[in-house]
């Protein structure tokens, strides 16, 4: 019995001893996170004089609501003093009371906590009262960089009003399907390339305003129609197709200085054969992949832990542990810190998890919130502060970035810009019905009269006119609202009569041409977004006040394709804009 239990043992401590040296210790003067020695001295006093306890309780970010009880609250102080977090998500969503809150937990946190959230199209994405930057498939129509990089410094400034350290973007998913429940909008497109360059753009003017950027969702969620909130999204491409149109964007971000990358929750078959194990919780895909292949030696994040890609096979606690297994650095989302400290623990006691692997990822985690200033925290206030996130500035680039964006993709004949306002015009709204800032800047320009068509029956209603111009107008009220258009609507623009001169303008995603008939369409003009912004620009393109600049950003069928860009010229006609845009202080 005694040789068995020997066996055992020095099997174990075989099996210990391997896994530790398995690691391999990254030079942290060669990471994106690295400022200088002073930051590395810094570092390492903090590090030394935390407990193991207390390390590892810096992997951990949990998420926290300014909108929920005190018990809330209390729950959150509880986790900070007795588990010694490293983090915060904020979720939800009152600028004041988050304020007063962030105040409050960094009060009472041996180590500055570092402050994250999700604001891909900046804080409105979590707060209200805030005004939204366009969403990334706008920006990804843009024909140059620039604009996307002002978007991500503007983006900065809101963090560092709201002391928030980590914006959890950008997203650099490729959407190649048009059916993907999630990211959709949240892209910058179907091309590799242009995704790349956005999403590096972006990152570059966020990291400006020392915020740290997460390029996610790492390896890709774009050819997916599923959502990894509700289940684990099968990625069905063979590794040389996943690294051509899926990870090359990561690359370049990476190549670029990228400081963090969030890993999905993800089948990657053609990285991780085992169907069992999700992205997030596969040594293969981020110790041997991302950190090696890849030499990615900043911040590894995993995806929200509570999304049921991995909340559904592993409990909490146990799926923290796992993530740290596979390499991850910090643990998003967490639901179960104290169990997932206490394993993850275990297994450096016991030898399976060398402490020389603990230091990096704290270390980093420590590097990070020096470079963000977290190495002399000082108290927010309140005051003014909507007057500061909804700035001049920020409206002034989103307008910009509209105008910019607009796309035509079809103008036969043309029929764009209209030159002759004494022609008898008419509007016809499609969908909603908040059209009227879009028809009284149309009326701006010429005589284009209201013509309301319920139904293709109606369509005698335009035999008087030489001109119809139609407004789809689908909902903005959030990234994931469909695209699609009516049964009626298609089949009105499908029997607009041959002899009118029509022009269609799409008020929401290029997607909602995917399934038009477009063939009695002469023109088309593609918006985006359903903003008021939007409809006041898209009449300024119809009728050659500017030009159209703005490339499809996604292939959306087999005749409307990324890249589509038909650039039509300003015809000397009065102009509108933003008051920042032309130097003018915009009084109240």
């Amino acid at each position: 019995m005694k040789k068995y239990l020997i066996a055992i043992i020095t099997s174990f401590s075989f099996f210990s001893s391997s896994y530790a040296q398995e690691y391999n210790a990254i030079n942290l003067t060669e990471s994106p996170l690295y400022v200088d020695s002073l930051q590395m001295k810094w570092v390492d006093e903090k590090y030394n004089s935390l407990s193991l306890d207390e390390k590892v309780g810096q992997l951990f970010i949990v998420a926290a609501y300014s909108n929920r009880d005190a018990a809330h609250e209390e729950e959150i102080l509880k986790l900070i003093q007795e588990e010694k977090i490293g983090g915060l998500i904020f979720m939800q969503d009152q600028a004041v009371k988050q304020i007063d809150l962030t105040n409050r937990y960094q009060s009472t946190s041996k180590i500055p906590l570092i402050i994250g959230v999700d604001g891909e199209w900046g804080l409105a994405m979590r707060l209200k009262g805030v005004e939204r930057f366009p969403w990334n498939m706008t920006m990804g129509a843009l024909e140059k960089e620039d604009l996307v990089y002002q978007a991500g410094v503007q983006i900065g400034k809101q963090a560092n009003r709201m002391g928030i350290h980590f914006n959890f973007a950008p997203t650099v998913d490729v959407n190649v399907n048009p059916n993907n429940p999630i990211i959709g909008n949240r892209s910058y497109g179907s091309d590799a390339k242009n995704v790349g360059l956005k999403g590096s753009a972006f990152m570059r003017g966020q990291q400006s305003m020392k915020v740290l950027a997460s390029a996610k969702h790492f390896p890709g969620h774009g050819d997916t129609d599923q959502d990894s909130h509700k289940t684990l999204p099968l990625i069905s491409a063979n590794k040389s197709d996943l690294e051509k149109y899926h990870v090359a964007p990561f690359r370049e971000l990476i190549n670029n200085g990228v400081q963090a990358v969030m890993v999905a929750h993800l089948n990657v078959p053609a990285l991780e054969p085992d169907p069992k194990i999700p992205s997030t919780l596969s040594k293969k895909i981020v110790t041997d992949y991302l950190k090696g292949d890849l030499n990615f030696k900043g911040i590894v994040i995993t995806d929200a832990l509570n999304m049921d890609g991995v909340a559904k096979m592993f409990a909490p606690g146990d799926v923290d542990y796992k993530a740290f297994l596979a390499g991850n650095d910090m643990l998003l989302f967490s639901q179960g810190v104290k169990v997932g400290k206490q394993k993850i623990i275990a297994a450096i006691e016991k030898g399976e998890i060398s402490e020389n692997r603990l230091a990096e990822s704290v270390k980093k985690i420590l590097m990070a919130k020096y470079l963000v200033g977290l190495n002399n925290f000082q108290p927010l206030h309140a005051n003014n502060v909507f007057e500061d996130l909804n700035s001049e500035q920020n409206s002034a680039l989103t307008y910009k970035i509209y105008e910019e964006a607009t796309t035509v993709t079809k103008n036969s004949n043309n029929v764009l810009p209209i030159t002759d306002v004494t022609a008898k015009i008419a509007f016809v709204p499609l969908e909603q019905t908040d059209y009227k800032i879009f028809h009284d800047h149309l009326k701006k320009y010429a005589d284009v009269k209201l013509v309301k068509i319920d139904n293709a029956s109606q369509i005698n209603k335009l035999n008087e006119f030489d001109y119809v111009i139609y407004g789809a107008f689908l909902s903005n009220e959030t990234v994931y609202k469909s695209y699609k258009l009516s049964a009626t609507s298609k089949a009105i623009l499908k029997s607009t009569p041959a002899d009118k001169k029509s022009i269609l303008t799409l008020f929401t995603s290029p997607y909602g041409l995917k399934d038009l008939d477009l063939s009695s369409i002469d023109g088309v003009v593609v918006n985006y977004q359903n903003t008021d912004q939007t409809k006041q620009i898209a009449p300024q393109i119809i009728f050659g006040a500017i030009p159209a600049k703005g490339k499809l950003p996604v292939t959306v069928n087999e005749k409307i394709k990324y890249g589509d860009q038909v650039k039509t010229q300003a015809i000397q006609r009065l102009g509108f804009d933003e008051p920042a845009n032309v130097g003018v202080e915009k009084k109240n």
